[in-house]
């Protein structure tokens, strides 16, 4: 029987990051599929697909009328007051976040070679009730259970080592 796997995952504003626990009881920073430690949090809509990351990043200059960014400042806010149309689909910012989510935990189930159940994820100190749920809600949207949210100002391995 496998144990479950549980991560930590810093959902920046510029930068995403996860992390785990190695067989030595050490916190590591899980590499992206493009061998990057951080995953810029930048989307681009290209027509029918999504991209996360540095080529999402590199676009932007290209076509900003494509890429979201910096979508960590709007978490909490109501879809009224937030919110983003690509391919006639309106996205919150919980369900921005959540793409860059199963990025990361799509990068780690394959470099870790295993499912990816449960995380712990960082928030920033000063988010208030309405950000800290908008990260809890994010979450599932991107099949993965928060095992909480953690209010830090710490690292990606501070969350892994919190799991």
């Amino acid at each position: 029987m496998s144990k479950r796997k549980v991560v930590g995952i810093d959902l920046g504003t510029t930068f995403s990051a996860i992390a785990h626990i190695d067989a030595y009881g050490k916190p590591q920073i899980i590499p992206n599929t493009e061998t990057e430690r951080f995953t810029p949090s930048v989307i681009f809509f290209d027509d029918s697909q999504v991209i996360i990351g540095t080529v999402a990043k590199n676009n932007a200059v290209a076509e900003p009328e494509k890429i979201v960014d910096f979508v960590k400042r709007e978490m909490g806010k109501p879809k009224d007051q937030f919110h983003r149309e690509f391919g006639g689909k309106i996205y919150s910012a919980e369900e921005l976040s959540a793409l860059i989510i199963k990025k990361l935990k799509a990068d780690a189930e394959k470099y870790l070679d295993q499912p990816i159940t449960d995380a712990v994820i960082t928030v920033p100190a000063y988010f208030n009730d309405a950000e800290r749920t908008a990260t809890i809600t994010a979450s599932p949207t991107a099949s993965i259970s928060w095992t909480r949210t953690r209010r830090c100002s710490f690292s990606t391995s501070g969350a892994a080592r919190s799991t």
